[in-house]
């Protein structure tokens, strides 16, 4: 999946960010995710930078934190981009986005067979 399909939901850094805790699996601190963000960059990340994207993105319920020593620990609350991606919708349309989505599944039978298919499981 590339940064263009995340992009509408995330910013690069942030996309970076969810990478090095989707590819973990466990609560990463902030030291971690810089050490790993600043593997490959010629021009590092500052320790505040990388605090302030974790921030934020537990402020919208991206990631959740806990308490880790003087700091916190990060990991991924939402298990790929594309449900960001709805979460971020849902919450900047609220009831609009969910009326648009039923009446696009409503007018193509190939999509609530799609539907029907996924609520049931398979």
């Amino acid at each position: 999946m590339g940064r263009t399909e995340r992009g509408a939901a995330l910013g690069p850094l942030e996309s970076e960010v969810m990478d090095v805790l989707w590819r973990g699996s466990d609560a990463v601190p902030v030291r971690g995710v810089l050490t790993e963000l600043n593997r490959d960059r010629t021009s590092p990340l500052a320790y505040t930078t990388v605090m302030t994207v974790l921030s934020r993105l537990a402020e919208r319920g991206v990631v959740r934190r806990r308490p880790a020593g003087r700091g916190y620990a990060y990991e991924a609350a939402a298990s790929s981009p594309a449900e960001i991606a709805v979460r971020r919708l849902l919450d900047d349309y609220g009831d609009a986005a969910l009326v648009s989505f039923v009446d696009q599944v409503d007018a193509d039978e190939h999509l609530r067979s799609r539907l029907r298919r996924l609520v049931d499981g398979g």
